[in-house]
């Protein structure tokens, strides 16, 4: 009778194999551990392990799995360093032996040429039918495996019973007798397997130790130990928890709120928070009028400090609707105030309205960093966020008809972003806060934004990701570099250089463009891009450009340093919204207030390749 093949998913099985090349000195040893070679592992029926892209699944053996003595899971020897699928369809694996005594006696055995046979434990995942011949065996062929474990065996498998079986570990086998069921003379009944209780229980024993190590690693890497432990207790397996975890991850990002409405102000709204009120509030906390008058500003504080998860606030959280309105100066002394309509009469920023129509925030912030003119701007953002990027390439392929293509290995990764705190004070005095003037509205914007997008700027270029500051360009681990033969003094040659970077790694799309301190552009204008007699141009471009590409002035940048690339690959993110307090004691003396402004920040390179530093190193 053949066997099912629902009777046959999940097996747990073993192949065996011969140790190949040693390294002595590192205590490592080459090893093929599979091949397609058929084999009879069920009476009557020949399997094939398939070795075609995608069918074996070596995650388990690429997590560290261990190496084994003789399929004991209480006896290891040893680390996979590396397991493999080869052109030549041979799987192989490169192991370390440890420094127990036991796998210090057994790797002088391997050395010493006495043990030379290797098991190799796997479970099947797929397998069909592909071959029925007539009066013999049947040829099953695996489509999907997983190989869990490479032993270290001292008798090899009996091949009456099946290829590679350790005498010592006989897997759960069929009972099914052989296709041909009429008694023949001549041909010996093969001898029924024996079943081992106890290895089965230290197999089952060492599969749920992989589960509980694989979900708890897979938990805390995201941050969702709580989710981790849950699937632990539902019994979820390594595949199950997988998803599950990315499921939860794509919805603790989709907290992300939405970047013009996070607490749900309309525009109009939005435009009628004063920041003057609210600091008024702050520098008078009994004060029962300006309480009053800033009962509008305090609920809306109050409803943004709600989303504030991360950290708690201890002044006034001004929610991102504030900050990011695109406000409206007026043009004349005559301003129309929008609640009411009602003109109001002034000059210039001393002009007083009940209806507040300045700058955005964040605008403010690009004028002052020249970073937020060129990045992705991610704001409102909610507790920790984890941004999927493609590490691989989607292959092309020829196939003829009927012929499948290989599926492709994407390698995927995720870059993130952990709020970190920038903070900027503003200087004013206790008269400047009484005044309902557009003026000082205005006023204590700027100083705030100068302060905090100056900060960032830096940070954003220099940021060394140590302590308390994110990591900025200078910093990030894969992007080009491109060595000035004098510093200060690029050649026409070493700009082309810092493009050519770029193309090779496919990365020259997007917003492209130099970042560069004024040093460089005066140096721009006034050198030649060719040593010709015959070419005048010089490497500063009409149209404000450098080999073609916009650029981007700014004394933030270290005279000598340039930066390249596509800057849409850079991601700010903003989180919440501009906590303020105020120090009423410091400057008491003189009559003054210290404003004080938080934001919670950080960056993320998407593509490292994208970008390229220029600069002279001796």
């Amino acid at each position: 009778m053949k066997p099912k093949i629902e009777e046959l998913i999940g097996k747990q099985l073993h192949r065996s194999a011969t140790l190949s090349v040693a390294d002595a000195g590192k205590r490592t040893v080459e090893l093929a551990f599979s091949s397609d070679k058929p084999v009879e592992q069920w009476p009557g029926v020949l399997e094939v392990l398939s070795h075609d892209s995608g069918a074996c699944d070596l995650s388990r053996l690429n997590d560290g799995a261990n190496i084994l003595f003789n399929h004991d899971p209480d006896s290891p020897l040893g680390v996979v360093e590396e397991a493999r699928i080869d052109k030549d369809r041979v799987g192989r694996a490169l192991v370390r032996f440890g420094n127990s005594p036991e796998a210090v006696a057994k790797w002088q055995d391997v050395q010493d040429g006495i043990l030379t046979k290797v098991s190799v434990g796997y479970r099947i995942l797929e397998l069909k039918l592909t071959e029925e011949r007539e009066g013999g065996p049947d040829v099953y062929t695996v489509t999907k495996w997983e190989p869990y474990e490479i032993s270290i065996v001292t008798i090899p498998a009996d091949m009456s019973v099946g290829v590679g079986r350790s005498m010592s570990h006989q897997p759960t086998q069929s009972t099914q007798k052989p296709m041909n069921t009429e008694p023949k003379n001549e041909v010996e009944q093969k001898p029924t397997p024996t079943i081992s209780i106890e290895q089965e229980r230290a197999a089952i024993r060492k599969e749920e130790n992989d589960r509980v190590r694989s979900i708890t690693a897979l938990g805390k890497k995201f941050g969702l130990e709580k989710e981790a432990t849950d699937l632990l207790t539902e019994g979820a397996s390594i595949d199950q928890a997988r998803e599950a975890i990315y499921e939860a991850l794509e919805k603790r990002n989709t907290k992300v709120t939405d970047a013009n409405k996070p607490v749900g102000l309309s525009e109009r709204e939005a435009k009628d928070f004063s920041f003057v009120k609210a600091l008024r509030v702050l520098a008078h906390p009994t004060d029962h009028k300006f309480r009053e008058e800033a009962a509008f500003e305090l609920e809306v504080c109050e409803a943004a400090a709600k989303n504030m998860s991360h950290r708690s606030v201890s002044g006034l959280l001004v929610p991102i609707d504030v900050l990011r309105v695109v406000g409206q100066r007026a043009a004349s002394g005559n301003v129309i105030s929008e609640k009411s309509g009602t003109g109001y009469t002034g000059t210039g920023a001393n002009a007083i309205q009940t209806s507040l129509l300045a700058d955005s925030f964040i605008g403010m912030l690009k004028n002052h960093a020249t970073i937020m003119n060129l990045a992705t701007d991610l704001s409102g953002l909610v507790g920790n966020v984890d941004i999927p990027k493609q590490s691989g390439q989607i292959g092309g392929y020829w196939v003829g008809e009927d012929d499948s293509a290989p599926t492709d290995s994407l390698g995927f990764g995720l870059v993130s972003l952990r709020p970190k705190t920038v903070a900027a004070k503003a200087i004013i005095t206790r008269q400047m806060l009484k005044q309902p003037s557009l003026g000082v509205e205005s006023l204590v914007r700027t100083d705030l934004s100068r302060g905090i997008g100056l900060a960032i700027d830096i940070a954003a270029y220099y940021g060394a990701g140590t302590g308390n500051a994110p990591t900025g360009l200078s910093h990030v681990a894969g992007i080009g570099s491109v060595n000035l033969a004098a510093a200060g003094a690029p050649t026409f040659a070493e700009l082309v250089q810092c493009e050519t970077a770029m193309a090779s790694a496919n990365a020259d799309i997007g917003r492209i463009s130099w970042v560069i301190n004024p040093a460089q552009r005066g140096y721009a204008k006034t050198t030649r891009r060719l040593a010709t007699a015959t070419d005048s141009a010089t490497l500063w471009e009409p149209g404000n450009t450098l080999n073609g590409y916009q650029v981007q002035v700014t004394n933030q940048i270290t005279a000598g340093d340039l930066f390249f690339g596509n800057f849409a690959d850079f991601l700010i993110g903003l989180w919440g919204g501009l906590e303020l307090t105020v120090d009423p004691y410091s400057g008491s003396d003189k009559g003054r207030l210290q404003i004080v402004g938080f934001q919670d920040v950080d960056f993320a390179v998407r593509h490292p390749e994208s970008f390229v530093m220029a600069t002279h190193t001796a």
